[in-house]
């Protein structure tokens, strides 16, 4: 029993835990906020696929979309095409690294694209 007390106590191996730790933690928070980066940027994406398309099947378009009108020749009508952005600022795990200052670096700028329908 004395042992176990003995061993509890020491401290022998503190500082070299501590040196292995506070790597892995940086590396597995660099980690983590590569993919949540990735996972909003691919979320983001959907949704503005998702409006692209709903706004160019019903013809509603929002004050940030655009509208571009293409007239091919030898064509009575125009291709229209419906762009839509979306912005999102992501969250920092790691707020004071500086190779990830800045905000133009901690957000995701995706675009939707789809082609309108003619209404009848």
């Amino acid at each position: 029993m004395a042992f176990v007390k003995k061993f509890w106590r020491s401290q022998e191996g503190v500082v070299e835990s501590t040196l292995v730790i506070i790597p892995l933690m940086v590396l597995f928070l660099i980690a983590a906020q590569l993919i949540l980066a990735i996972n909003y940027r691919n979320l983001d994406l959907a949704y503005a696929q998702t409006d692209a398309t709903t706004g160019a099947i019903t013809s509603v378009v929002s004050g940030d979309d655009e509208v571009i009108s293409f007239s091919p020749p030898y064509s009575f009508d125009a291709l229209r095409l419906l762009i839509t952005h979306r912005r999102r600022t992501l969250p920092s795990l790691i707020p004071h690294l500086p190779f990830l200052s800045g905000e133009n670096g901690r957000s995701t700028d995706v675009t939707g694209i789809a082609v309108m329908e003619r209404q009848p």
